[in-house]
């Protein structure tokens, strides 16, 4: 099967987790299909995967003026340039399928450029950017729903856009396919959640045996995520818990702060590879505390595929995370609760652990992109 793959950009542009998404399912696909990737990444690779550049609008800076950002996101919403090259590019392929995933950046012209060709389209949603400018769904940290005038123009043209031909819809959770089939963009029918998987890792009970916690936060330090949340309830919990910190971002002074006030906390920067089996190695419980509508995240999974069970913010998509206790986002005392409920009775936190050792198979990325493939095998025979 010859397939094409449209994304705004890939993992060389930044550590998002849509782009590790895009370049490890293409990598996936190409075992089996004749893959092409069509990008707005400048020099963004994936190995032995044929790339077509197309045109694209420079990255949006968190930091720009909001008289920049509202002009950034009015040329985002259809760009001529982009429906040509996706024309082009497509009319030289010739896929069977077409399968989009993230467009910031090129704009609603790559759906009718698919329209146009005619060829079946899957689209993946991992996050809200065809409802939300934002993506988000949240203005200042708070829910929103997409109602700002902003995202309703985005969603209108957007739906519209890719209502043109759109043969079925991957969402990374159940709540981005029920928010997207509410606003419709799609029927139900033709909607279907797929959870994220994981690389393979060593899976261990996890128990405590009368020592305190090690909770554990990897990912992005901003303010979003809930690290500042997470901090402050930890900075009211008892002496002998202990909190191990990764990831790079907006609050990374904070947590530096936090960590050289507190021996308590460990803060290890960024990790990748050996570095960050050995930071899920340390940890009885993962805290996933997002304060934006999170529609999933490879930490969940991540952490269950180890064995490792989560406390989870209720925000988004967390709640489906297996094994989670889940708590209201930005609620100190309801966070430490969380954490307290594994540990207060001892079987708790081992049984969660064993249960999803048990599950492990669901929770790895051969069985996701075995169901993604399954999706093309219905999409191709109908």
């Amino acid at each position: 099967m010859r397939l094409a793959i449209i994304a705004s950009l890939l993992p060389l542009d930044t550590r998002g987790g849509a782009e590790r998404y895009v370049a490890s399912s293409a990598e996936s696909l190409a075992q089996a299909h004749e893959v092409v990737l069509l990008t707005g990444s400048e020099h963004g690779v994936v190995d032995d995967i044929p790339i077509v550049r197309l045109p694209h609008l420079p990255r949006l800076s968190h930091e720009a003026p909001s008289p920049g950002r509202l002009a950034w996101h009015a040329l985002d919403q259809w760009l001529p340039s982009v429906h040509h090259a996706v024309v082009r590019a497509l009319k030289d392929v010739r896929p069977d399928v077409v399968l989009s995933h993230e467009l910031q950046g090129l704009s609603a012209a790559a759906f009718t450029a698919i329209a146009r060709s005619g060829v079946p389209h899957i689209h993946t949603a991992h996050d809200f950017n065809l409802l939300c400018a934002r993506t988000s769904m949240t203005r200042g940290g708070e829910f929103c729903g997409g109602r700002c005038l902003d995202c309703r123009v985005q969603r209108t043209i957007r739906t519209g856009a890719i209502k043109l031909n759109l043969t079925r819809f991957i969402g990374v959770s159940r709540y981005v396919c029920d928010r997207h089939v509410r606003a419709g963009v799609v029927d139900r029918d033709r909607a279907q959640a797929i959870r994220l998987g994981a690389d393979p890792a060593e899976p261990r009970v996890r128990h405590v045996d009368g020592r305190g916690p090690v909770v554990g936060f990897i990912g992005s330090l901003g303010q979003h995520k809930g690290i500042l949340t997470l901090l402050e309830a930890f900075a009211r919990a008892d002496d002998y818990w202990r909190l191990v910190v990764a990831g790079d971002g907006g609050c990374r002074a904070n947590v530096e702060a936090a960590a050289k006030a507190d021996p308590r906390i460990e803060y290890l920067g960024h990790v990748e590879g050996a570095e960050k089996n050995a930071f899920f190695d340390k940890l009885d419980l993962i805290v996933i505390p997002s304060e934006w509508e999170e529609p999933a995240t490879f930490v969940a999974v991540e952490a269950a595929i180890r064995g490792l069970p989560a406390v989870v913010s209720d925000r988004g998509g967390l709640p489906e995370t297996p094994e989670a206790r889940t708590f209201r986002a930005g609620d100190t005392y309801e966070l430490r609760r969380a954490v307290e409920w594994f540990i207060e009775r001892p079987g708790r936190l081992r049984g969660a652990s064993e249960r999803l050792i048990a599950r492990n198979g669901e929770f790895t990325w051969s069985h996701h992109m075995e169901r993604v493939e399954e999706v093309l095998g219905e999409v191709v025979a109908a």
